[in-house]
C-alpha cells in the first residue's frame, strides 16, 4: 500500500473561493476542504440560513474566514450581490466552484417535460456560465495583485467557454 496522501500538500493560503451549493453535501465538503487548506470561503446557497450556519461551523472547525450568503444562481442580481459581498469581505476572488445542480431521475428519458429540461438547463448550465462571466473582472484583478498563480484558470474558463458557445475565436 502506498503512503501517498493526495491532500497533504494541498494549500490554498491567499485564495478566496466561492462555492455555490455549498451549504451541504459535496459543496459543504469542498468548502470545508478549501478552508482547511487556508482559503477564505464564501458559501453561496439558495438556503441562505443554512449557508450561514454551515459557514459558522466550518469557521469554528478550521479557524479560517468563512461566510455564507443566500444566492439563487439563476438570478443575475443574486450573483452580482454574492460577488460584491465576497470582494468586500475578502478583497477579491481567485477560485470558483460551480457545485450547484439539480436533476430528477426519470425511468423513461422521453418522459422529461420541456419545462423540466428548461429549468435544469437554467440551473445547471446557464447559471455556471453567468457566474463565470461575472467573475472575469475579479479573477483578472486577483491575477494583477498576485501574479499568474491566481485567477488564470477562472478567467480563461469564462472567456473560452463563452467564445466556444457562440462560435467566436477564444482566448484570454
Amino acid at each position: 500500500m502506498s503512503s501517498f496522501d493526495a491532500v497533504a500538500d494541498f494549500r490554498m493560503g491567499n485564495h478566496v473561493a466561492i462555492v455555490t451549493g455549498g451549504a451541504q453535501n459535496i459543496g459543504e465538503a469542498i468548502a470545508r476542504t478549501f478552508s482547511g487548506a487556508g482559503a477564505k470561503v464564501m458559501i453561496a446557497d439558495l438556503q441562505g440560513d443554512k449557508a450561514e450556519s454551515t459557514a459558522a461551523r466550518i469557521k469554528s472547525e478550521t479557524g479560517n474566514e468563512v461566510m455564507g450568503i443566500g444566492c439563487n444562481v439563476t438570478l443575475q442580481e443574486d450573483i452580482d450581490r454574492c460577488v460584491r459581498k465576497t470582494v468586500a469581505a475578502f478583497g477579491g476572488i481567485t477560485t470558483l466552484v460551480n457545485n450547484v445542480g439539480w436533476g430528477r431521475a426519470y425511468p423513461d428519458p422521453l418522459e422529461v417535460s420541456a419545462e423540466d429540461m428548461i429549468e435544469s438547463y437554467k440551473l445547471n448550465t446557464l447559471s455556471a456560465m453567468r457566474m463565470n462571466g461575472r467573475l472575469t473582472a475579479p479573477f483578472a484583478e486577483s491575477r494583477e495583485r498576485h501574479g499568474d498563480e491566481f485567477g488564470v484558470a477562472g478567467r480563461l474558463s469564462a472567456r473560452v467557454r463563452f467564445h466556444r458557445l457562440f462560435g467566436r475565436q477564444g482566448g484570454a
